[in-house]
C-alpha cells in the first residue's frame, strides 16, 4: 500500500495535461453529501496535476454495472476506481461480514462512538488480512476506508415496537440482515436500490435497511412513515483503484492521487456523525415517526442477533468467525 506523501503540486509546464481520463463509479448520486466531497477531491487533484489526471464521477445507476461486482469490475479493466463496499460481498466472502454484524455492539452508540468501535473491528489483523487479500486479488488498491451513517429500519407505516415489525417485507442488502429479519418475524426482500421507490410506493415492501443520508438522497423520505434509530450496522465502503493504473501514472500525479484521496477519507470521517445527526433532525421535522430504542428494545434486537445470527454466520464464515465476535465480547454458546 502506497502512503500519502507530503504536499505536492505538479507545476503547471503541461507536461501531463490531459494524459489520464479515469471514472469513479459510485454507489451513491452526486447528491450525497459523500459525493459531493468526493467531486471536490477530484477536482483538486486536476487542479493540483495541472490537469492531468481527470476523474469524473459517476454513479452505478448510470452505467450497465452493479455496485456488487465492484472488485471484478477493476479486475477486469472495466474501471479506473470504483466504491467497494464488503457487506456487498459477504455472500462470498462471509468473514467480511464480521465487523458488521446486525446489533454486534452490546449497547446503543452514538455514530461518533459506532464508528469508533467498527474502525478498530476492520483493524484487527484477522478481519484487516483477509481484506487486504481479498483487494490483493483483484488488483486492486485501497485509497480510502470510511463509513455511511448508522443503517436503520424503516417502514411505509408507524412501526415503534417489534411487535409492528412482523410480517413486514423489508429490503436487507446481506444475508446477516434477512437472517436478522426473519427472526424477528419480518420478510427479507432483495430489490435493487433503484427500485426500491416504486416498489415502497406499490407494496411490493413495506420498509428498507438503509442509512438516514439514503433515505434523503434517494427520496425514500416521500414514501416512508417510520424508522427505527437501531444502529444496526456501520456500512464501511472503500474508494478503490486498479493498481496497473496507478502504476501507470507518474509518480508525482500519483502522490498527490493518494494524498486527497486521504483527506477525503478524513472529511468524510469527521462529516458522519454531524451528517447523521442532522439528517434524522431534517427527517422528524418532515413528520417522520422516529423511535429511538429503548435499553430494554436494543436488548431484545442484540438478543435476538446473538441468538439466531452470529450463530449461523460463524459457521458459514470458518474458525476465524469466533476471534471476530471475541473482539466484541461475544462468546457463542
Amino acid at each position: 500500500m502506497m502512503a500519502a506523501g507530503a504536499a505536492l503540486l505538479v507545476q503547471a509546464s503541461g507536461a501531463y495535461a490531459a494524459d489520464y481520463n479515469w471514472r469513479y463509479v459510485g454507489v451513491i448520486n452526486a447528491a450525497h453529501d459523500y459525493a459531493k466531497i468526493m467531486i471536490e477531491g477530484f477536482e483538486r487533484v486536476e487542479e493540483r496535476t495541472d490537469g492531468a489526471l481527470h476523474i469524473e464521477y459517476v454513479s452505478y445507476g448510470e452505467t450497465p454495472y452493479k455496485a456488487t461486482d465492484s472488485l471484478t469490475l477493476i479486475r477486469d479493466g472495466l474501471v479506473e476506481m470504483t466504491e467497494w463496499i464488503p457487506a456487498y460481498n459477504a455472500s462470498t466472502y462471509p468473514l467480511l461480514a464480521g465487523p458488521e454484524l446486525p446489533f454486534v455492539m452490546a449497547e446503543l452508540e452514538d455514530a461518533a462512538g459506532f464508528q469508533e468501535a467498527t474502525l478498530k473491528a476492520w483493524s484487527t489483523p484477522t478481519i484487516s488480512e483477509y481484506k487486504q487479500s481479498i483487494i490483493d486479488e483483484h488488483g486492486a488498491v485501497s485509497l480510502s476506508t470510511q463509513f455511511y451513517d448508522p443503517i436503520n429500519i424503516w417502514f411505509t407505516d408507524e412501526v415503534t415496537g417489534i411487535e409492528g415489525m412482523k410480517g413486514k417485507k423489508v429490503r436487507a442488502f446481506s444475508p446477516v440482515q434477512a437472517d436478522f429479519l426473519t427472526s424477528a418475524g419480518a420478510s427479507p426482500v432483495n430489490i435493487a436500490a433503484a427500485e426500491a421507490y416504486t416498489g415502497l410506493q406499490r407494496g411490493v415492501i413495506d420498509g428498507v435497511i438503509t442509512g438516514a443520508g439514503a433515505v434523503v438522497s434517494f427520496k425514500w423520505n416521500e414514501v416512508l412513515t417510520s424508522g427505527f434509530t437501531t444502529n444496526l450496522t456501520l456500512l464501511s465502503f472503500d474508494m478503490v483503484a486498479a493498481e496497473a493504473k496507478l502504476n501507470e501514472l507518474p509518480d508525482e500525479v500519483r502522490a498527490v492521487l493518494v494524498e486527497e484521496m486521504g483527506n477525503v477519507e478524513a472529511e468524510i470521517r469527521e462529516l458522519m456523525p454531524k451528517a447523521y445527526e442532522q439528517k434524522i433532525a431534517e427527517l422528524k421535522e418532515e413528520g417522520l415517526t422516529i423511535t429511538n430504542p429503548s435499553p430494554e428494545l436494543y436488548g431484545e434486537f442484540h438478543r435476538i442477533a446473538v441468538e439466531d445470527v452470529f450463530p449461523a454466520w460463524a459457521e458459514q464464515a470458518g474458525p476465524q468467525a469466533e476471534e471476530i465476535l471475541s473482539d466484541f465480547g461475544i462468546e457463542l454458546n
